[in-house]
């Protein structure tokens, strides 16, 4: 049996690719292989590695969404939908903005994250649970530290300060990041 779910979740997966792709692949090769600062080449692969990780996130949340609504009649849905929607247009412009200018789209992609998790007080849980648990601001907090210590750093990457330094301070986040949601929470599950 074929649910209005199970048939909207390739498009939603193709178009958000589709999407994602040409900004991580601008990133790739602006900023990668066509670059010749070392502080670039170091900053872009974790950016291009990010890109893919908000364009699967970005799935799951509308995925997750467009089941809710098909089971729950929950204003607080709509107003998750806008603002899942409004952050991946931020996300994506500045995903493509980094493929001329690093720092700066950098810095609109954490802006982008301090926006989500500022208004995103809500979290859906998947089938089979399907409900709407809400995110106080105490649990939202480690992220948006995190994510403003990521934005001190990029602004401070974009004025030549300790790029170098800085490259490898953000690798190490991303590596605790990626560490904490795909193998501490994951065997939570």
């Amino acid at each position: 049996m074929v649910t209005a779910g199970s048939s909207i979740r390739p498009l939603i997966t193709w178009v958000i690719f589709g999407l994602f792709c040409p900004a991580a692949l601008g990133i790739l090769l602006g900023q990668v292989i066509w670059e010749h600062e070392l502080s670039h080449q170091l900053l872009a692969p974790g950016l291009v590695l990010f890109c893919i990780d908000q364009a699967r996130m970005a799935v799951i949340d509308l995925e997750q969404i467009t089941v809710a609504k098909q089971h729950l009649q929950d204003p607080r849905l709509d107003q998750f939908y806008w603002i899942t929607v409004s952050t991946i247009v931020i996300e994506l412009g500045g995903f493509y903005l980094a493929s001329f200018f690093l720092g700066w789209g950098s810095l609109v992609v954490l802006l982008s994250q301090i926006w989500f998790n500022t208004l995103a007080t809500i979290h859906l849980l998947p089938a089979p649970a399907i409900d709407i648990q809400p995110r106080s601001f105490q649990s939202r907090l480690p992220v948006l530290i995190a994510n403003g210590v990521g934005v001190i750093l990029i602004s401070l990457w974009i004025m030549a300060m300790g790029q170098l330094w800085i490259d490898s301070i953000l690798w190490g986040m991303t590596f605790a990041y990626g560490i904490v949601k795909y193998c501490l929470i994951s065997t939570r599950d």
